[in-house]
């Protein structure tokens, strides 16, 4: 049976709440059948990208409050979660900052892998990335609600439902472990660091910058990195506008990685589990993770609604 993709578009008709998309999307929420996925009083993840500091085009906090509404009425338990993209406790004063806390959704807001980003439980992904690390708060849950922001990607193109799942369900730097069985393995399938090019770098120290562990220092100019602290994310080579930095992955390499991440997360899942909401909404060309938001590349688009990863992520080329 062909997948079923709901989508809400962004146009209001006339001047009332129930016209414009936040109330349309209410008025979905309530009709959707969530108790067809989750189970009552079960504890479930809503995972998103929390953002970046200053990166202010995440989802809006309004939206998510709705889907935590939706899912207490089952009644379930739901949390917002992610896995640590900055420090964790820096990431979850972003969190904060964007207007994500306990207060603002009703709802409690928690690293997926810990505060420090190492809880998480080790599964087998597929031949080109092996054993890889999965956030045990995604690991474990039952279920799950897959909140995305559409938008660019450094590598993946299009941040869709798929890399959300893939690169934020598995841990950077697991417990007993390193970047090798977590996240910037899907970066690095072709080497250990990043490649410098000295006659290319015009010393703007924007890497240094951008990193989120800071571990790249420039001692008598030259690049250096220190290769404990680093994970291997690939942000100061995507930051570098000359090309002097380059993650050593081929673009095929990586999207069989970022499939096969995706795989390893819902293998933890028992089918007809997870539901995917993706926002169509200010969709700039950049990684919320960025410390910045660039202009949106398009007008938005709404909201689509699906229990299928795949056609979740495929139907956005049908709407244009």
């Amino acid at each position: 049976m062909a997948a079923k993709v709901y989508h809400i578009l962004p146009q209001s008709k006339d001047f009332n709440y129930e016209s414009g998309l936040q109330g349309k999307f209410e008025k979905f929420l309530k009709e959707f059948d969530f108790s067809s996925y989750i189970p009552e009083n079960e504890i479930v993840p809503l995972k998103m990208h929390l953002g970046g500091r200053g990166a202010f085009r995440t989802i809006r906090p309004q939206f998510v409050r709705l889907v935590i509404e939706s899912v207490k009425k089952i009644p379930a338990k739901p949390f917002v979660t992610d896995s640590v993209r900055a420090p964790g406790y820096e990431y979850l004063e972003i969190a904060r900052d964007a207007g994500y806390t306990h207060l603002t959704l009703d709802a409690p807001v928690i690293m997926a892998d810990g505060i420090f980003g190492r809880d998480s439980i080790k599964v087998y992904a597929g031949k080109t990335i092996g054993e890889i690390a999965i956030a045990s708060s995604i690991h474990d849950a039952q279920s799950m609600i897959v909140l995305t922001h559409v938008k660019g990607h450094i590598q993946a193109t299009l941040g869709g439902a798929i890399k959300n799942v893939s690169m934020g369900g598995v841990s950077a730097s697991p417990r007993g472990s390193d970047w090798h069985e977590g996240r910037g393995k899907m970066h690095f399938l072709m080497g250990d660091l990043m490649q410098w090019n000295q006659e290319k770098c015009i010393l703007c120290f924007n890497c240094m910058k951008i990193c989120p562990t800071q571990c790249i220092t420039f001692p008598d100019n030259k690049y250096t990195v220190d290769k404990e602290k680093c994970w291997r994310c690939g942000r100061c080579a995507r930051v570098c506008s000359t090309e002097a930095l380059t993650v050593p992955v081929s673009h095929e390499m990586f999207m069989k990685a970022l499939a096969e991440g995706a795989n390893a997360v819902l293998s933890t899942f028992q089918p007809h589990r997870i539901v995917y909401i993706s926002f169509l909404l200010e969709m700039q060309p950049e990684c919320d993770c960025m410390p910045f938001a660039d202009t949106p590349v398009a007008q938005d688009q709404g909201i689509l609604i699906s229990d299928d990863i795949v056609a979740i992520d495929t139907a956005p080329h049908l709407i244009y």
